[in-house]
């Protein structure tokens, strides 16, 4: 039997989230903001806002220039986070092959789960009726159905809004023809260029290329390339991996001296690198801190540690003896921590130290995690603003979603 593989894209997915959430805002140009300042980012945009060319990328007062009356938010991760965990379930009814790529998609892998592709294709329909019915009507998808992964992100990517496409061995030539290099996932500028060296301008024209002969400019890569316009599977769902390293950042919108302030800051980028690495079921062996100061550079650095890293107190601890120093002299201005050499978490107890109150702080963790940030904070957190280093959204294989 041949594969059959499914991807699922959320349309337009923070900014559709938002009017799903605030009917005011539905069928009104709308973008969600890292920040509401100036030159603030927009990260995602409804469609009426694509409509007036504000897309992803765009900064606030361009946008603004486009549009004046664009409804801007401040970006709401557990909010997203909140959706993307009821549209999981909703799919886990269908497949337990899934790899969740980012908090707005997925793979899932139909083999066994459907006979043929239109089993495939009433799972899709299913999976997405769910979500309209379940999470919300002012939330669609785009899917797309095939024999390899890559094709069936590929399908999503060039489907219409809410459809599903579904690709064969049998379609796959009609579909790529004439389709420009850059529309396939994973072909940017630079590989573009190299290809079109070859005289290789269109996806149908690298898919009848001769392998070798891309093999022997493009070693490796140039398989892949070929492969996967060819319907040729490379490596099926990926498993989730352990993190190299897990950090936060936070450029400062208060410039200040107070060193209570800062403590704060670092506090609480503390306590979001330690709320990950234990949600992950991890322990640090190594941790690194950087500050940008205003007249000074940077300073910081890294260091290798003898016991295992995993609370927030610990890492508030390291990080502040490594930069207090700066601090002190010059205006901080930008703020970077994080965390590496990690591994499963031990639960090995110190012959030298007293018991660290591990079940205290899987408590704290799981009402935060259920009731939002900080319901629970340390006492460094309760006079600082939201606004100052806010949660953030993970994209691409940094979502840690258990379902």
């Amino acid at each position: 039997m041949n594969n059959i593989f499914l991807h699922f894209d959320m349309n337009s997915y923070f900014a559709s989230v938002e009017q799903q959430a605030n009917p005011f805002y539905r069928g009104k140009p709308l973008g969600v903001c890292a920040t509401l300042t100036s030159h603030g980012c927009i990260i995602a945009s409804s469609k009426e806002a694509k409509a007036m060319g504000i897309k992803t990328g765009c900064r606030v007062d361009e946008a603004l220039q486009l549009y004046p009356d664009i409804i801007l938010v401040e970006v709401d991760p557990p909010k997203y986070r909140s959706c993307t965990e009821q549209i999981m379930r909703i799919v886990r009814d269908y497949c337990d092959e899934v790899e969740l790529y980012s908090i707005d998609e997925a793979f899932l892998d139909l083999t066994g789960y459907a006979k043929n592709y239109d089993e495939a294709i009433t799972i899709g329909k299913n999976i997405q009726r769910g979500i309209t019915k379940e999470v919300g009507d002012w939330l669609t998808c785009s899917m797309g159905i095939a024999p390899t992964r890559w094709l069936a992100k590929f399908g999503s990517d060039t489907a219409p809004k809410g459809s599903i496409v579904t690709l064969t061995k049998e379609n796959l030539p009609e579909y790529l023809r004439g389709r420009d290099l850059e529309e396939a996932w994973g072909i940017a500028g630079a590989t573009a260029t190299r290809l079109n060296a070859l005289g290789i301008h269109t996806l149908d024209e690298l898919a009848d290329y001769p392998v070798m002969n891309l093999m022997e400019i493009l070693g490796i890569r140039g398989y892949e390339l070929w492969a996967n316009v060819n319907a040729i599977e490379m490596r099926g769902l990926e498993k989730p991996r352990t993190p190299k390293s897990i950090g936060h950042s936070h450029v400062l919108r208060k410039r200040t001296r107070d060193i209570f302030f800062h403590k704060s800051i670092v506090m609480r980028l503390a306590e979001r690198t330690g709320r990950r690495l234990r949600d992950l079921g991890l322990e640090a062996w190594g941790i690194y801190a950087y500050t940008r100061l205003e007249k000074f550079g940077s300073i910081g650095g890294s260091k290798k540690v003898h016991e295992p890293i995993k609370s927030t107190q610990k890492i508030y601890s390291y990080v502040w003896n490594m930069l207090e120093e700066g601090i002190s002299k010059d205006l901080a201005t930008y703020y970077a921590i994080g965390l590496f050499r990690l591994k499963p978490e031990t639960h090995q107890l110190s012959l030298f130290n007293k018991p660290k109150p591990e079940r205290l702080i899987k408590a704290l963790d799981e009402i935060n995690n259920r009731y939002g940030e900080e319901v629970i904070a340390q006492g460094e957190l309760t006079l600082l603003d939201k606004y100052h280093a806010p949660d953030r959204i993970g994209f691409r294989k940094t979502v840690g979603l258990d379902y």
